[in-house]
């Protein structure tokens, strides 16, 4: 019997990720079919370098997620926390320091997300419906409605910004090398820390996670913060990688961003969330969106196809959800 038992926990077990892989493969495989120019791997390494932000955003979102929140002004910290870097350069402060003002200034907005969360006592995505458009405001009239663009030279005299901009030559693309690593960060933390614990804890439920001693408004505040500052650095590498910031950045990252995470295995139910998962996931939608260029349709088709995708997701996730309670 306990050779059986043996026998059983040595064989080898898919992670969590497995059929998210296998739909993005299935994927990649059709696109290429249809076009094989699309399998080109420097077509697939600029994908990829073009979904890194989104994805580095979905794998933080997660965190939320995972505790059965949603943020979404994120897309405008990102714009904010970009202006602010961009804004500080063009007024001659070292560009490290812009940088790091950027990310700070992103973790700021993100602990009055937090804060306004727990004193007003309502969801975060209530809460951030409105905070989106004050930051939204604030960057419009920070830039008086403009783009903020640094001089080339303050750009090219950063090593990485000079990166970020494609000026040294890598095999990959420093961005995407920047965001994997970031991923690993984000993973371990979530899943090998107790900040990553308590965050688990409170999203399977918050009162039993209050009784047993965990600080629940203190880790809400900080996932928030957590949150706005890796939408800070967001900010700072499209400044890197485009060059510029103009009013509409970070708009419309909500979609991609949050179907990534969705898309990648995270419920919406919270006390579970696969940070590895929305990196696929983001792929998946990067290949959606880019896919259907590539195979001669309208680009706005890419929109309804994720969303599908979307609703598709949350269905498997809730039969899945069903079908264990039954067997508990």
């Amino acid at each position: 019997m306990s050779e059986r038992v043996k026998s059983k926990s040595r064989r080898f077990k898919f992670p969590e990720e497995a059929s998210v892989i296998f739909a993005l493969l299935i994927l990649v495989g059709i696109v290429g079919a249809l076009r094989p120019t699309f399998l080109k791997p420097q077509n697939l390494l600029n994908l990829a370098a073009s979904y890194s932000i989104s994805a580095l955003l979905a794998g933080c979102i997660v965190y939320l997620l995972s505790m059965g929140e949603i943020d979404l002004s994120f897309g405008w910290i990102l714009n904010l926390s970009a202006v602010v870097a961009g804004l500080t350069m063009i007024a001659g402060v070292p560009v490290w320091i812009a940088i790091i003002l950027g990310i700070v200034a992103g973790g700021i907005m993100g602990a009055i997300n937090g804060v306004l969360t727990v004193v007003m006592r309502l969801p975060l995505i209530i809460v951030t419906l409105g905070t989106a458009s004050v930051f939204q405001g604030i960057s419009l009239i920070s830039n008086k409605s403009g783009s903020v663009v640094p001089t080339d030279e303050k750009l090219t005299s950063n090593i990485f910004f000079r990166a970020l901009g494609g000026e040294i030559d890598t095999p990959i693309p420093f961005i995407l090398i920047f965001v994997v690593l970031a991923f690993f960060v984000l993973h371990l933390t979530l899943h090998k820390t107790r900040f990553g614990y308590r965050i688990l804890a409170i999203g399977s439920n918050p009162e039993a996670a209050r009784l047993a001693g965990i600080p629940t408004k203190q880790t809400k505040i900080l996932v928030c913060a957590l949150m706005g500052a890796v939408s800070g650095i967001g900010g700072v590498l499209f400044l890197g990688f485009r060059g510029a910031v103009d009013p509409s950045t970070g708009a419309n990252l909500l979609l991609p961003v949050v179907a990534a995470a969705i898309i990648g295995g995270t419920p919406l139910s919270g006390g579970a969330g696969t940070v590895w998962g929305s990196l696929v996931g983001a792929l998946i939608v990067g290949v959606i969106g880019v896919g259907v260029v590539f195979l001669g349709i309208d680009a706005v088709w890419s929109t309804l196809v994720t969303g599908l995708v979307i609703i598709f997701a949350i269905g498997v996730d809730q039969i899945v959800r069903v079908r264990k309670n039954r067997a508990s």
